[in-house]
């Protein structure tokens, strides 16, 4: 007979996830991804000003916020045909990529290594004791001061973000048509200066680290594998010379697919929504919020491609771009994720030696009766997509698709299991009371529920992880 154990919150994460799951004979049969917070910007933004759209959509999240800024001000820049000059994308890269150093650092260090080392020196407000600490005491020394010290790189990629963007988190530096903080010699020389120091933290430290760790959880190369089906929607994909991966899918078959819009749907036969039909495409925003829904057990709705779920993040850019071709599993996740820090980082570092010191070209524009925009871009934690409808010079629609969306969806219609499902399935469970591989399992995709779902709800407790 299965045992079910429910572990909430997932500790270690951005915002709130229940996961669920039904054991025999210590192996995982079946999983609920249960994103516990309500998503509630889109409808926000209806009959609000187009450009609004940008600075509110930078409050989804703390810790991604430019990406949504920039994605949201590329949206608009479609509907109203608006092109930046090339330095103004050059220094919206920068700024993006700078956000893509600060998450990586965090997450790795501070979200993913009390996993496996123990003892780091900071009091929890809760913890589970952790009984499979297995790194000898020297190197885990080491990672525990390379804890430390990246958060102080952590705030230096901060930094950057703030000197080109004005402030970070959610900067003001990014608006349509471009970008609204003017850069000099002395901002440039400045920002070289940072990209140094995380350039020498990354190769000199963050690569030893995530190697010693893979050396002794090497099951966990194994374990937490997803369907396979990657997809990236691009980064550094518009230059000749910095390309870094293309806009893309590749399947668990090896068959590369170019990205058609079109085939983007969500469906909402296991979330908190009621709507006509179960499934719809992204220009699409006549769902309501429906708490008692029978068959709902997830405020994230259920993302997919031509009908097929995605990973999207750092192992799927790395695996499209040919940089790391390994298999979906815990571990490749986490290697993946560092390698891809130092791959952003070099790009920021060239990207610099192009910024020209010239002042703001301002795009004119007229705000349309009608229109409709959309972008697809990577981000830190993957692939994001933003839809925008304009009627009456206001907003009268917006969809948002998240590369948590992606990651942490519910099982759709079809009985097709989301990704991190997928990746609980199969999994050992040593101990079933004391579940450490889920918690491993789930960080290694960087989840968030801010993003995936937007508004806090009240189906939470503080902390449980109950076996029934």
């Amino acid at each position: 007979m299965a045992t079910k154990v429910i572990v909430n919150p997932i500790t270690r994460i951005s915002g709130y996830l229940q996961i669920e799951v039904e054991i025999e004979n210590n192996v995982v049969v079946d999983a609920k991804s249960q994103g516990m917070m309500f998503r509630g910007f889109e409808k926000m933004l209806k009959g609000r000003v187009p450009t609004d759209a940008i600075y509110f959509t930078e409050r989804i999240c703390g810790i991604c916020s430019t990406a949504h800024g920039l994605v949201s001000a590329r949206a608009l820049e479609n509907a109203l045909n608006v092109i930046p000059t090339l330095n103004e994308r050059i220094l919206r890269d920068i700024m993006h990529s700078s956000e893509f150093i600060q998450n990586h650092l965090r997450h790795f260090y501070q979200f993913v290594l009390p996993d496996y080392v123990g003892n780091i020196g900071v009091d929890p407000v809760f913890t589970v004791e952790n009984k499979d600490y297995r790194i000898p005491e020297k190197e885990s020394q080491r990672l525990r001061e390379d804890y430390f010290l990246s958060i102080e790189v952590s705030k230096k990629a901060h930094q950057l973000l703030a000197i080109l963007g004005g402030k970070a988190p959610h900067t003001h530096g990014v608006f349509v048509g471009g970008v609204t903080s003017t850069v000099n010699a002395e901002k440039v020389l400045e920002a070289q200066g940072i990209v140094a120091d995380m350039i020498d933290f990354i190769e000199n430290r963050m690569i030893d680290d995530v190697n010693t760790i893979g050396k002794y959880y090497e099951e966990y190369y194994e374990i937490g594998a997803s369907s396979g089906n990657f997809m990236s929607y691009g980064l550094f994909d518009s230059y000749a010379d910095i390309r870094y991966v293309p806009r893309r899918i590749i399947l668990n078959n090896g068959e590369e697919l170019e990205i058609d819009p079109s085939k983007i749907t969500q469906n909402i036969y296991n979330s908190w929504y009621s709507a006509e039909g179960e499934q719809f495409g992204v220009e699409n925003d006549n769902w309501q919020a429906n708490p008692q829904k029978p068959t709902g057990y997830s405020w994230i709705k259920a993302p997919r491609y031509d009908g097929m779920p995605m990973e999207v993040g750092p192992l799927a850019r790395m695996y499209i771009s040919g940089l790391y071709r390994q298999k979906s599993s815990t571990m490749n996740r986490l290697v993946a994720r560092v390698l891809e820090a130092k791959e952003v980082a070099e790009g920021i570092r060239k990207l610099l030696g192009r910024v020209k010191v010239e002042p703001l070209s301002f795009k004119r524009f007229v705000m349309p009766r009608e229109a409709l925009g959309f972008d697809l871009h990577d981000t830190t934690r993957g692939a994001l997509a933003h839809f925008v409808g304009i009627r009456d010079k206001v907003i009268d629609k917006y969809t948002i698709i998240t590369p948590s969306g992606w990651n942490l969806s519910p099982t759709d219609s079809a009985g097709v299991k989301g990704t991190v499902e997928q990746a609980l399935i199969g999994t050992f469970i040593d101990n079933p009371n004391d579940p450490v591989e889920i918690g491993r399992i789930v960080r290694s995709f960087d989840p968030c529920v801010s993003c995936g779902t937007h508004v806090v709800s009240n189906k939470i407790s503080l902390v449980e992880i109950r076996v029934v």
